[in-house]
């Protein structure tokens, strides 16, 4: 009987501490992390915001899907970029620590289209 009630004790603390740890408000939050910048693209259903971005090479960029519909990003020469399906209100990450020019297009709308400036 007291194994009993001291099993059912610990499994209340470690599914407190556990609810305890998930939980954290924004006023307690201190990023840390690298020093790079994140650059945003949202999808749109036609178009692309922005459609050109420059940036120093090694920084990241999120593609945004803002819309209701699957989207993709495949860049011009169908290797540099591949994001596969994109759901709605998900996202894709990106980075490429080379210096150059990246097109892209949506896979799913060929004629949307953006360029990625990328600089030493």
């Amino acid at each position: 009987m007291r194994k009993t009630r001291l099993y059912k004790i610990l499994f209340t603390g470690i599914v407190a501490a556990g609810i305890y740890s998930c939980t954290k408000s924004a006023d307690d939050f201190t990023g840390t992390g690298g020093g790079l910048i994140t650059h945003y693209i949202l999808i749109k259903d036609s178009s692309f915001s922005p459609d050109v971005l420059t940036l120093q090479t090694g920084n990241s960029i999120t593609f945004v899907n803002d819309t209701e519909n699957e989207h993709s990003i495949v860049s011009d020469d169908s290797a540099t970029i591949l994001s596969g399906v994109i759901l709605p209100h998900n996202s894709y990450y990106f980075r490429k620590d080379t210096v150059g020019t990246i097109r892209y297009h949506c896979g799913k709308h060929p004629s949307v289209k953006g360029v990625i400036y990328l600089n030493p």
